[in-house]
């Protein structure tokens, strides 16, 4: 890459020939990749012009690409200037950016990902690129804090011009805030038969082995006392039941997918702080049907200093539809993957307590069809107002 390569296309069945006039002469070939009817190999740019020559004398047709690697890349500059100017002055304007954030490192979460922490911050206007001279950490933190039930604590401090955040997560029952004025009631989300009911606060409304319909209150936030009155909760808990699901899937035998050619063309852009300047584009293909592959990686020096800047790439594949006839035992084993697939995501939230499956090889297609007993959490907290004229609510 350093003295610059060219890619150089020949016939597959001249393969051989190719490789021994190359083995014969010295000359390294790598990178090799079928496209199409044609085969491609790679070598530094001098090489791969001399063994174009010997191919040529030798009346074996081939074609040469355009030389990439850093002299084409150096070439590419100086033809045009602004990208190498545009460099410096990002590298000028870098060196002069010591008092902007840099990075954000967050530590102490294990439920609550990095992004939902940064995110909050944003909330506040502290972020990657703010100038962090003239921000009140302590105002930030309680800002923070205020604007969330997911933390319980969360402290900002400055190390150089990296942000370092430590927090400390709420436990999952004490998470919600409860304002002035308002009770709860926890109804059930699900149709299912009552498992457990793990009450926190307020009073279960429901017994294990009792059938519970949706809507249907399982832990009451109404409670009667001794006097014949009663008295107002937000209740919390957990309504473990155990519900119902149907999942089918199916594959036909014949049908239409969309692959990639082979052909494709890329674009660089480069971010430093919000700002992002695009770079260059390589050549490739002309219309058609595409999809695009972005990507985004941060420049880290010595693989422990982050910087902020980020070099992105997209990749556009062309591609076409292509028809695709399975047999039935391959429609069959994808119908069983896509299957398990749906069963797995079913049961994210829970814990299977019984399945049943059925597999049935049709005319054209081949179906997978499962009936799943799920034990979950189906309490869903419905709030309403607490005051003199208030009347005990109804079912949810």
């Amino acid at each position: 890459m350093i003295r610059g390569r060219r890619r150089i296309r020949f016939r597959e069945e001249d393969r051989t020939a190719v490789f021994d006039l190359a083995f014969r002469e010295g000359i390294r070939l790598g990178g090799e990749r079928r496209r199409g009817d044609l085969f491609e190999s790679s070598a530094r740019s001098a090489d791969a012009e001399r063994l174009f020559d010997l191919l040529t004398e030798a009346g074996i047709g081939a074609s040469l690409s355009e030389p990439y690697g850093l002299p084409a890349l150096f070439r590419f500059c100086v033809r045009r200037p602004g990208i190498p100017a545009g460099l410096l002055a990002a590298l000028f304007w870098m060196v002069f950016t010591s008092g902007l954030v840099w990075d954000i490192r967050i530590e102490g979460n294990r439920n609550v990902p990095d992004e939902e922490v940064e995110a909050i911050l944003a909330e506040q206007g502290f972020g990657i690129g703010t100038r962090y001279g003239g921000v009140n950490f302590d105002q930030l933190q309680a800002d923070c804090l205020a604007s969330q039930n997911e933390l319980a604590w969360l402290s900002v401090y400055m190390d150089g011009t990296v942000a370092r955040v430590q927090v400390w997560e709420m436990r999952p029952w004490s998470r919600n805030k409860h304002p002035d004025g308002m009770g709860a009631n926890v109804i059930a989300a699900e149709d299912g038969v009552v498992e457990e009911i793990r009450v926190y606060s307020g009073e279960a409304a429901a017994k294990a082995g009792e059938v519970i319909r949706a809507g249907e209150v399982a832990i009451s936030g109404v409670m009667e006392k001794k006097d014949g009155g009663v008295r107002f909760a937000y209740a919390e808990g957990e309504v473990l039941v155990t519900t119902v699901r149907a999942l089918s899937a199916e594959v036909p035998f014949r049908r239409t997918e969309i692959r990639p050619t082979g052909a494709e063309k890329r674009r660089f852009t480069l971010k430093i702080f919000k700002k992002t300047v695009k770079l260059f584009e390589n050549s490739g293909f002309d219309g058609g049907s595409c999809d695009t592959i972005d990507t985004i990686g941060q420049v880290c020096l010595f693989g422990r200093i982050r910087l902020p800047v980020w070099i992105g790439a997209e990749r556009i594949r062309e591609t076409e539809p292509v028809e695709v006839i399975l047999t039935p035992e391959e429609a069959e084993a994808e119908a069983k993957a896509d299957l398990r697939r749906q069963i797995r995501d079913a049961a994210a939230d829970g814990q299977i307590a019984g399945e049943m499956t059925r597999m049935e090889v049709l005319e054209d297609r081949c179906r997978a069809d499962a009936v799943l007993y799920i034990t979950r959490d189906v309490g869903v907290t419905v709030e309403f107002p607490i005051g003199p004229a208030s009347e005990e609510p109804g079912n949810g």
